[in-house]
Formats: C-alpha cells, structure tokens, sequence
C-alpha cells in the first residue's frame, strides 16, 4: 500500500485546557482497549513525531 492509500481513521478531536492539558477523548480510550492497550487514570502517554505525524502511545 503506498502513502497515498494509506488508511486513516479520524477518532475525534480534544481542546486543549489550562496549562496545555488534554483529555482522551472516548474513541481513542476504546481504540487503546482494543488493541490490548487499555489506558487508564494516571497512565503515561508518550507523544512521538513520525513521518511528519503525531503519534500517541502508552509509555
């Protein structure tokens, strides 16, 4: 599959608040579950650049 076919899935969108703290939106909680991922109150996340793109992972 070339970039152009690429898949994308948009789950949603979030504001930032005060002091530049955001909120997982539901979608993205679910996505994490189901993919063995479940993120919880207090887990870490780790934002990373790739290809141009930003990513979120768990920690």
């Amino acid at each position: 599959m070339s970039d152009d076919e690429s898949e994308e899935k948009i789950l949603g969108t979030t504001t930032v608040t005060q002091r530049w703290r955001i909120s997982l939106i539901k979608a993205v909680r679910e996505e994490f579950a189901e993919n063995d991922d479940p993120v919880e109150e207090g887990d870490r996340l780790v934002y990373k650049l790739r290809d141009g793109e930003i990513v979120v992972e768990p920690a």
